[in-house]
């Protein structure tokens, strides 16, 4: 089967790799559609962690499971269910987690094997929803740590999670919602799909400020700028190291707030909250396209307006 894998070199090739084989336990999922995730970008640029040769990426994702034909998405973040975070209902934060597309075969492939209790159907859910479930659920968690009550949010960054958080205020009725990015077409979508204000950098004082970028610019934006009392909630890794002043942090009382992934519960919400989607930022693409798409995304070269790429692998 067409996959697009790890090539080395900071680059991707799409390629022929071997089919996956039922084992006990999992299902065999025929991709229908998959997003690229900045995490995606990141290890290829980065090369952190160490990838291996021949790795196939993908972790959001919809298809159809081949046992009886259900759409499904796959909740990419694989726990042991023994460590003492399982034991707390914490899996995402599991000792030994290994995720989907970074650990084992991922979704950017025309199928996939994954444990039977990773798949929840999505019903009515069209494909291109249905494949933003995993964000979704990313932001859900993130919005969820942040301290409460919030009438002022902001999100720093407009890429898909930034998007996706926006779709999860709007729905928990935020009223006031100031969106960051550099880039000014990704701006102006984010006022379209229904930002309050858009703006290149958190420039006022806020309940909560959600940092999706993960810049040391960025983050140093959120702290600063949360007020006394507030969270900075942190789900950005573009830079490895947090580089703030402490003394806003222990003179003001704020809270940083790190935010991974999401629970099994965040995941099934997610899929409730996909329905109402504003889908005008995401663009699709066939699979045969993958590696230039991909290779293009590395490059900086993509359409700025182009906030979320799909892979239609179906076509």
């Amino acid at each position: 089967m067409k996959a697009l894998v790890y090539a080395g070199e900071r680059s991707v090739r799409w390629t022929d790799v071997k089919e996956p084989q039922p084992v006990e336990g999992e299902d065999i999922v025929d991709v229908l559609v998959a997003g690229i995730c900045g995490t995606d970008l990141g290890a290829v640029r980065n090369g952190r962690p160490p990838l291996p040769n021949g790795l196939t990426f993908g972790h959001e994702f919809v298809g159809r499971r081949r046992r009886d034909g259900a759409l499904v998405a796959g909740n990419p973040i694989l726990s042991c269910g023994i460590c003492r975070s399982c034991r707390e209902e914490r899996r995402h934060l599991c000792e030994r987690r290994k995720v989907l597309g970074v650990h084992r075969p991922g979704a950017f492939a025309q199928s996939i094997s994954v444990p039977a209790g990773n798949l929840v159907e999505t019903g009515a859910l069209d494909l291109i929803r249905a494949a933003m479930v995993e964000p979704i659920a990313t932001a859900l968690h993130a919005w969820r740590l942040s301290s409460t009550p919030c009438s002022d949010v902001a999100v720093l960054g407009a890429g898909p999670i930034g998007m996706s958080l926006l779709h999860v205020l709007k729905a928990h009725r935020i009223k006031n919602i100031t969106m960051t990015d550099i880039v000014p077409e990704r701006r102006a979508l984010a006022l379209q799909c229904g930002a309050d204000i858009a703006i290149e950098a958190a420039d006022a004082v806020y309940d909560a400020i959600i940092d999706t970028v993960g810049a040391v610019a960025t983050r140093r934006n959120a702290i600063e700028n949360v007020r006394v009392g507030g969270s900075a909630v942190l789900v950005g890794l573009h830079a490895a190291e947090l580089a703030v002043a402490g003394g806003p942090i222990v003179a003001g009382e704020r809270t940083v707030q790190g935010s991974f992934g999401y629970t099994p519960d965040e995941f099934n919400e997610a899929i409730v909250l996909a329905a109402s989607l504003d889908t005008r930022w995401i663009t699709t693409i066939p699979f045969r396209e993958s590696e230039q798409a991909f290779s293009a995304l590395l490059a900086g070269s993509a359409d700025p307006a182009c906030v979320k790429l799909h892979f239609s692998v179906a076509d």
